[in-house]
């Protein structure tokens, strides 16, 4: 039995070791070797790779790893789940779809698949084993006692004010140097409606559009400048988002979080480069993301004090909160709403169901109806939820389109014009090429008939559909893939180069640069989140608590974001998951939930 444990322990080491350094090569073509017997060998030394003393080295440390955390006691109770096959699978799917654009790199061909799966299976045995001391860590966070007396009164009772604070100052630099503020492109569509310079159009939240472009006017009418508006602008959205993350750590606080849960949480509002990237760039996501977390908030002490016996003022507040979730950003509405029908289900109260799903909806309904019928505004083109079909459609174009009859290709030419054109437009890496094609007057009947045919092709040719679909969403999954971004919009409207000239390039120099530092790289990267999610829905799911209803916008948002048009450089259609997970750790963590006498919060 020690004889055969020693030789697991070999084989693990060895399984691991491959899935780390398998070489992810373009696929090899017959007709440039000379016989089948040099096409073979070469097809093996790729699967292998290369001998180096590197990777015998890795080998060696990762035998002495996997020998000694094995026989740790919460690996051996770790119970066996679905996630470390599911993270092996999400890295190396990925790892094909940023050198490929498809999964050929993992099913291409016979050796290709023999080298997913055995890196599938390091891999998997390598997860098998952090899993488990990632839970055990994150375990003894939730219960340590340690804390510096200077630090605990930095997080104590005051900590809103003294996190608010160190973030406005920690932000300012960049906010200064940005002047008058970094741009995004969808926020000068906004600023170009708000200007009367094109027509208003509900494919922008118009709460949003009126209140970026009124702070403007206002900075314009006291100095003449659009530049002072826009600065104007930046400042409030910051201080709106540094309040609420301070927010999230003061509710830590105040629910008896460890101070090392707390002190992670503002580390990473501190570190990671997205926050004071964000904030320093005027878009529709600041705003949004303050209020989802105020959301978030509201939702977290709806299941700490439960149900019954709530004031009216606190339900005024939480669909104020939830209506203006879907204002400032259009999906959001979709996220209060799906939410609201969990809470519904899991309490079965009428009142639930009224204020977190029928309310927030009306009242969202009414008041963008209202303010589009103020302005004149034009429709958002149904088409934006259409990505993945769309996508679906032109990839199948490309490879069988020859297969098609005329009277098939009239039926996409009617929802999409040209179905050559429609091929040629693909780009696996975002959907808007192919959407820009979508006919907004075609009516009903021909998108019911654009989607029976879309059905259709499924059958025909499944893998180019789930390929189209991977290829389209991998980047939501993989932390081995590189998401961070500085917009580099440019307006006449407003100065450019920053403060100083050159601002503007020194600040995109340095969060490009801090994407090849590893530990700032790991604090803005979306698979990461992901990931954490996954891990903390598995442990809520096991040890069956309450709480776990606050993942519930997260698993919404992450659907919305595989809907999105585009994964590639644009990690703030997930900033929903990114920016409340920290609190969420902590909220959720052993010494934040206090066990009701009704039993209905076990602790966790």
């Amino acid at each position: 039995m020690k004889v055969w444990k020693k030789l697991s322990a070999v084989l693990q080491a060895a399984l691991i070791t491959f899935a780390l350094q398998t070489p992810y090569i373009p696929m090899l073509n017959r007709a440039d070797y000379k016989s089948r017997i040099h096409y073979l060998y070469a097809q093996v030394t790729n699967l292998l790779g290369e001998y180096s003393f590197t990777g015998l080295l890795i080998f060696l440390a990762i035998l002495y790893f996997v020998c000694h955390v094995r026989q740790r006691e919460e690996v051996r109770l770790y119970k066996r789940g679905i996630l470390p096959y599911f993270f092996s699978f999400c890295l190396l799917t990925g790892q094909s779809c940023v050198r490929e654009g498809s999964l050929s790199l993992c099913f291409g061909s016979g050796f290709r698949v023999a080298a997913f799966l055995l890196s599938f299976a390091g891999y998997a045995i390598l997860f098998r084993l952090l899993i488990p001391l990632f839970l055990d860590l994150y375990k003894k966070a939730a219960v340590s006692k340690w804390g510096p007396a200077k630090l605990e009164v930095f997080l104590g009772p005051k900590c809103f004010r003294n996190v608010f604070l160190l973030l406005l100052i920690l932000w300012a630099p960049v906010i200064i140097l940005s002047y008058p503020g970094n741009l995004c492109y969808d926020f000068l569509g906004q600023i170009d409606q708000g200007l009367g310079i094109t027509g208003y159009s509900t494919h922008h939240p118009l709460l949003h559009t009126f209140i970026a472009t009124g702070i403007i006017k206002f900075g314009r009418l006291l100095t003449g400048s659009l530049d002072f508006g826009l600065f104007l602008y930046c400042l409030l959205q910051a201080a709106v988002l540094a309040a609420a993350l301070a927010a999230t750590v003061d509710r830590l606080a105040k629910r008896g979080v460890s101070c090392v849960l707390k002190m992670v949480a503002v580390c990473v509002y501190i570190f990671a480069p997205m926050y004071s990237n964000i904030a320093s760039t005027a878009v529709k996501d600041v705003p949004f993301m303050a209020a989802f977390l105020w959301y978030i908030l509201l939702l977290e002490d709806l299941l700490a004090g439960g149900v019954e016996h709530r004031k009216p003022l606190y339900w005024v507040r939480l669909t104020a909160v939830q209506v203006l979730a879907g204002l400032l950003r259009n999906n959001g509405i979709y996220v209060v709403v799906l939410t609201g029908v969990v809470l519904t289900v899991v309490y079965r109260k009428k009142l639930l169901l009224l204020c977190t799903t029928v309310l927030p909806l009306v009242l969202y309904l009414g008041g963008n109806g209202l303010l589009a019928f103020a302005c004149g505004a034009e429709a958002g083109s149904p088409g934006e939820m259409f990505s993945i079909p769309f996508q679906q459609t032109a990839r199948y174009l490309q490879l069988y389109g020859d297969e098609m009859t005329e009277e098939e290709k009239k039926v996409i030419a009617k929802v999409l014009t040209d179905p050559e054109l429609v091929a040629e437009r693909y780009d696996p890496n975002i959907s808007d090429p192919v959407k820009a094609l979508y006919l907004q007057d075609c009516g009903a009947e021909k998108l019911a008939a654009y989607f029976k045919l879309w059905f259709t092709g499924f059958f025909k040719h499944p893998a180019v559909y789930l390929e189209a679909f991977f290829v389209h969403i991998y980047g939501w999954f993989d932390p081995g893939v590189t998401n961070a971004v500085r917009y580099e919009a440019q307006s006449d409207l407003f100065r450019q180069g920053g403060l100083i000239s050159g601002a503007d390039k020194l600040l995109l120099f340095v969060y490009r640069f801090a994407e090849y530092i590893p530990f700032l790289a790991v604090l803005e990267n979306v698979g990461v989140y992901t990931w954490l999610l996954f891990l903390l829905g598995g442990k809520v799911r096991r040890e069956k608590c309450k709480k776990g209803i606050l993942l519930a916008p997260l698993f919404i948002s992450l659907l919305i974001c595989m809907a999105a048009p585009c994964f590639y450089l644009h990690p703030r259609y997930a900033f929903p998951i990114m920016f409340t997970i920290p609190f969420l750790y902590g909220i959720m963590s052993e010494e934040a939930v206090v066990e009701r006498s009704d039993g209905n919060f076990p602790r966790i």
